[in-house]
């Protein structure tokens, strides 16, 4: 939505840039949490605008996060993202380089988009050890040890109870929720817990420093824009910090939106991994903790029947069709726990 107030912001963004004069704001599709506008003067784009969802229920400093990722990369060289231009913290108002460009479909997916995600994650890396490195936050979600990432993904399962059943879309979801998602979740936390009884790998103990990574957070092609080259360029890190490895390859696989081919899994897996610690067990915490992910994801999607997710949902489309959206939401859940639960 366009107001009067917002075009003023933007007026003064702009002016802290150079740029005078009158401006066009054009909404694009496709935001989740954010709105996102091209910025036209002259009929020239002159840059990318995101107006960052902000909220008393919700904490995440999402402009600031975003800022500095996206600036640490860009002043390390690593310019396969939108280059970030100005800011407005107080506004919760950025504007950053136009990058021009399709989204990626599941169809198109090819080995080259796969090492261009690889190569990217281990590019940024490459400067973990360096003083602007240190300087940047964890992750939104970062989970260090097997305790975290279960307590994590247990919170989101049990938030779902917080569902308000007002059509017959949420009474279906609550229904699957208690009746499918919830026992395939507790026998995952029971094998896990099983696994751990037996292991040498600690379940409380948090993988040491050496071994975190720094990690774009909802790393995945839904993120991706591709350009008349093949070249891909990466996009929103809103979440992006330091985190655990093993969840940046499980969340680069669940994510639903453009799922990433399983033939590939193996090839990524030590691509990841050939440049850790003790790469054997990152490799047997990968397994472990994959279908635990799948479980993380299948709530993601069900983000929708939540008071806070709809929030977000409304802020950057009012002209939704919510109750079609949820029902969408609910069968891309529902296939997740299928997939689950043939492999317990």
């Amino acid at each position: 939505m366009m107001t009067e107030p917002l075009f003023s912001q933007v007026s003064a963004l702009l002016g802290t840039s150079g740029y005078s004069g009158p401006f066009e704001l054009d909404p694009m599709n496709g935001g989740k949490n954010n709105r996102v506008f091209i910025v036209r003067q002259d009929s020239r784009i002159i840059g990318v605008l995101k107006q960052y969802y902000h909220s008393r229920d919700d904490l995440r400093d999402r402009l600031n996060t975003e800022w500095k990722f996206s600036t640490f990369l860009w002043n390390h060289g690593i310019h396969q993202i939108p280059g970030p231009v100005v800011s407005d913290p107080a506004g919760h108002l950025a504007l950053y380089h136009f990058i021009e460009g399709c989204k990626l479909t599941p169809e198109r997916v090819t080995r080259s988009h796969i090492d261009q995600a690889v190569d990217f994650y281990l590019s940024l890396n490459s400067f973990r050890e360096s003083e602007e490195a240190a300087r940047l936050p964890a992750a939104s979600e970062a989970c260090f040890s097997f305790a975290d990432h279960i307590r994590l993904i247990d919170n989101r399962v049990r938030n779902l109870k917080n569902i308000q059943d007002r059509s017959a879309a949420d009474a279906l979801a609550l229904e699957f929720i208690n009746q499918e998602l919830y026992p395939v979740w507790e026998s995952l936390k029971c094998r896990t817990q099983k696994f751990f009884d037996g292991s040498r790998i600690p379940f409380d103990q948090e993988i040491p420093p050496a071994h975190r990574r720094l990690s774009p957070s909802d790393f995945g092609f839904h993120n991706a824009i591709e350009d008349t080259s093949g070249r891909l360029f990466f996009l929103d890190f809103e979440y992006a910090g330091w985190d655990d490895p093993a969840k940046m390859v499980c969340d680069f696989f669940c994510q639903p939106e453009i799922p990433v081919p399983s033939r590939f899994f193996s090839h990524i897996i030590e691509r990841i991994t050939a440049e850790l610690i003790e790469p054997d067990i990152q490799r047997k915490r990968i397994d472990l903790l994959f279908p635990l992910y799948q479980i993380k994801w299948c709530c993601i999607v069900l983000n929708e029947f939540l008071p806070q997710g709809r929030s977000r949902r409304v802020f950057t489309d009012t002209s939704r069709d919510f109750e079609s959206v949820k029902e969408g939401q609910l069968q891309k859940a529902r296939n997740i726990i299928t997939l689950v639960s043939r492999n317990l």
